[in-house]
C-alpha cells in the first residue's frame, strides 16, 4: 500500500519542492479550489483525531470556529512539546515541517483567517529554523499572499504546551493556564469583552494529517488504523527500551508489537514491569500489552493514549524512586494560581521524599503522598493536577509492596530516578538526549545553579490575603525543618511575627 498519508519521509526534506515531488499534487492549491465547507466535510468525515493528547475531533473544532459569530480568529499551532518522554513534534518538524505548514494554511482557508501563528519553545533552536526556512520557501513560491505566519518564541515552562496558557503567554502575560470556562474557541487571541477572537489551537501532528487527507481524500485516510482512531501515530519509545526513538505506525497497533518489535524489548535480559505514557494517564502493567494503542482502547484498559509517548520501564527499577521523580516534576511545573494543586502536590512529592531518608520515612507517608495526589484536582484551570490525581495513586497503589519495603529500608532504595524529558536526538547514536537542568529546577521556577542555567521566572499572582517572599535557602531550610519535624504552624507563627514586626515599625 502506497504510504500516502504517512507524515515522516526516511530523510529529511530538503526543500519544499522535494516534499512536493514526494506527495505530489499539492494540497493547498486543491484546498484553495474548493468551498472551505467542502474541505471541511473531508475533515469531519476523515474522524482525525487531535494528536495533542486529548483526541479531540479535529473537524468538530474547526466546525465550531468556522460558525463563530465573531470575525477575526486565528490558526495556531501548539509547537510547544514539553510532556515527558515525547519528542514526536519536534522529529516532524525538522524532518516535514511543510505538511505541518500547509496543513495550517488549509485551516486557515476554512475558519476564515488570514492570521496564524506557530508557539514553540525558544530553546527549540534547530526546528524554528527549519519552520523560517520553510516558511520563507513557501512565500517565494506565492503561497502567503495576504497571510501572515509568525514564530512566536516562547519560554521552556512545562504549561506553555497547555492551549489556554499558550494563548496568555503570546499576550505577554506568561504560561499561566486560564480559567476552565475560557477555551481559546470562546476566548482567543487578544480578545476583548466585544470581540472573543475565537483561536483554532492544534499540534503539530494534527496539523501534519490534514494536507493527505485533502489530496487523496477521507476515505483513503480512513482505511488506516481504527476507526476509533484513524490514520498513523507518532509514536516516542523511551527509557528502559532497546531502541529509543520515534516511530510511526497504524493506529491500533498493539502495546506488545510496538515495544518488542517496534522498540526492540527491555535492554538485556530483563523484562518490563510498565509502561508509562507520558504522564497523563495511569500506568500499563505487561498484562494489558495486548492493548491496541488507539484513543479508545487505552482509554477501557484505565489508562490513556496522550501523546503516545511511552516511557518503559523495567525491573532493576525502584518505583518509589520513579513516583518521586513523577511527582516531583508535576509539583515543580505547577503555576501556583490554584492553591489546591499546588499545596496537594507539594505534599505527595514531599511525603513521597521522606521514604528516603531514615530520620524522616514513616508509616504514615505512603498516606499523605496518596491524600496530596488526590486532593490536587480542585477546581483546576488545566489538567496538571488530573494527571498527579491519576498517575501517582495508580502507580503506588499498583506496586505498593515496593513501598512497602522502602518504608522498611529507607536508604536501600538505589540512585533517583531520572526523569526522561527529552531535549533532544542524537542521530549518530540513536538515542535520546536528556534534559539535564530539570532536576535543578525549584518550584517557582527559578533554578538551584543559577550560574550555570539561564534564568526565567513566572509566577502567578498570589491569590487574595497571601503574598510570596523570596526566602534565603537558611531560613527556607530552617523553616522546613520546624514544619516537618517539630510540626511548627507556619501560617499562624509566621503571621503572629509579622504582626510584631509591624507594630515595631509602626512606633518607630
Amino acid at each position: 500500500m502506497a504510504k500516502h498519508h504517512w507524515l515522516i519521509p526516511d530523510h529529511q526534506y530538503a526543500s519544499y519542492a522535494a516534499y512536493l515531488k514526494s506527495t505530489g499534487e499539492s494540497a493547498l492549491a486543491k484546498a484553495r479550489k474548493a468551498t472551505p465547507e467542502s474541505t471541511l466535510g473531508e475533515i469531519e468525515r476523515s474522524g482525525l483525531r487531535g494528536r495533542g493528547g486529548a483526541g479531540f475531533p479535529t473537524g468538530t473544532k474547526w466546525g465550531t470556529i468556522s460558525k463563530h459569530p465573531c470575525p477575526k480568529r486565528s490558526v495556531i499551532c501548539n509547537a510547544a512539546e514539553g510532556e515527558p518522554g515525547t519528542f514526536k513534534d519536534r522529529f516532524l518538524l525538522r524532518r516535514n515541517p511543510y505538511a505541518v505548514l500547509e496543513g495550517m494554511l488549509i485551516a486557515a482557508h476554512v475558519v476564515g483567517t488570514r492570521e496564524l501563528h506557530v508557539a514553540i519553545k525558544e530553546s527549540f533552536k534547530q526546528e524554528i529554523d527549519r519552520l523560517q526556512g520553510a516558511i520563507e520557501e513557501m512565500g517565494k513560491d506565492g503561497l502567503l499572499e495576504g497571510f501572515e505566519i509568525a514564530i512566536f518564541p516562547g519560554p521552556d515552562e512545562y504549561l506553555f504546551g497547555e492551549e489556554k496558557a499558550l494563548l496568555n503567554a503570546m499576550e505577554g502575560a506568561g504560561p499561566l493556564p486560564r480559567e476552565a470556562h475560557y477555551p481559546p474557541y470562546e476566548r482567543g487571541l487578544r480578545a476583548t469583552p466585544e470581540s472573543p477572537n475565537p483561536a483554532l489551537v492544534n499540534n503539530v501532528e494534527t496539523f501534519a494529517h490534514v494536507p493527505s487527507i485533502v489530496r487523496h481524500g477521507w476515505a483513503s485516510f480512513r482505511k488506516l488504523g481504527t476507526s476509533d482512531t484513524p490514520g498513523t501515530l507518532l509514536f516516542t519509545l523511551s527509557g528502559d527500551v532497546a531502541n529509543p526513538g520515534v516511530y510511526e505506525a497504524e493506529a491500533g497497533i498493539p502495546l506488545r508489537e510496538l515495544f518488542y518489535k517496534v522498540g526492540g524489548g527491555p535492554k538485556g535480559p530483563r523484562s518490563f514491569k510498565a509502561a508509562l505514557c507520558g504522564l497523563a494517564a495511569p500506568p500499563i502493567g505487561p498484562d494489558k500489552f495486548e492493548t491496541r494503542a488507539d484513543f479508545g482502547s487505552l482509554k477501557m484498559i484505565g489508562s490513556g493514549l496522550g501523546s503516545a509517548g511511552f516511557i518503559l520501564i523495567d525491573d532493576t527499577a525502584s518505583i518509589p524512586r520513579v513516583a518521586q521523580a513523577l511527582a516531583r516534576f508535576l509539583y515543580v511545573e505547577s503555576c501556583n494560581q490554584c492553591a489546591a494543586c499546588k499545596h496537594g502536590l507539594r505534599t505527595a512529592s514531599g511525603a513521597i521524599d521522606e521514604l528516603f531518608d531514615p530520620k524522616t520515612a514513616t508509616p504514615d507517608d505512603y498516606e499523605r503522598a496518596l491524600f496530596g495526589a488526590r486532593s490536587a484536582p480542585q477546581g483546576n484551570r488545566c489538567f496538571l493536577p488530573i494527571q498527579g490525581a491519576q498517575l501517582l495513586p495508580a502507580l503506588m497503589t499498583r506496586f505498593k509492596a515496593e513501598f512497602d519495603a522502602q518504608l522498611k529500608r529507607p536508604s536501600a532504595s538505589g540512585p533517583r530516578w531520572r526523569l526522561p524529558k527529552i531535549s533532544d536526538w542524537d542521530e549518530t547514536a540513536r538515542t535520546f538526549v536528556y534534559d539535564l537542568k530539570q532536576a535543578l529546577k525549584n518550584p517557582d521556577w527559578t533554578y538551584a545553579d543559577q550560574h550555570s542555567t539561564k534564568r526565567h521566572t513566572v509566577v502567578a499572582p498570589a491569590p487574595e490575603g497571601e503574598a510570596g517572599v523570596r526566602l534565603a535557602p537558611d531560613v527556607w531550610g530552617a523553616m522546613r525543618e520546624l514544619a516537618d519535624v517539630k510540626g511548627v504552624e507556619l501560617d499562624r507563627e509566621v503571621n503572629d511575627a509579622l504582626r510584631e514586626w509591624l507594630k515595631r515599625g509602626r512606633k518607630g
